[in-house]
């Protein structure tokens, strides 16, 4: 493996999915205060992930992650080819995926807070649009610049 075969843009791409991976393990929402059920008051606060959150937003973001990994993998092993299709879709998912973690930050329930991994995330999914961006120029016209 060389990773000299990495253009600039995948390998923004790649390290951004990598991080972004990481810190969907990070807590993402928090809920706090008493909570009464079936007559018991609990009290404290539960930090929830991105996978625990139940929110359909995990699943898009793993599709975007393994869109940004898989031609970064197949350029990495040789086997990859100046795919603009590939750059042109991790760029759309990952974009779509910052405006909808962003929705997430302005549109949270009451009862939940916003927590650091929501905003790293965010950072992280606007650096695999930015990846797949400048890969997807890189491509222009079937030549590197």
């Amino acid at each position: 493996m060389n990773a000299n075969r990495l253009s600039q843009g995948q390998l923004v791409a790649a390290i951004a999915a990598i991080a972004l991976f990481i810190i969907s393990f990070l807590p993402w929402f928090d809920i706090s205060g008493a909570v009464t059920v079936g007559g018991t008051t609990f009290g404290g606060s539960k930090n929830f992930n991105l996978w625990e959150a139940e929110n359909p937003l995990d699943i898009y973001l793993l599709i975007v992650i393994l869109v940004a990994l898989v031609p970064a993998a197949m350029a990495l092993l040789g086997d990859g080819v100046d795919a603009p299709m590939a750059s042109m879709a991790t760029t759309l998912l990952a974009g779509i995926g910052t405006l909808l973690i962003l929705y997430q930050v302005f549109d949270t329930p009451g009862d939940l807070s916003r927590k650091i991994g929501l905003f790293l995330g965010l950072i992280a999914c606007g650096a695999i649009a930015v990846g797949g961006y400048l890969s997807m120029q890189e491509n222009v016209g079937g030549e590197r610049y």
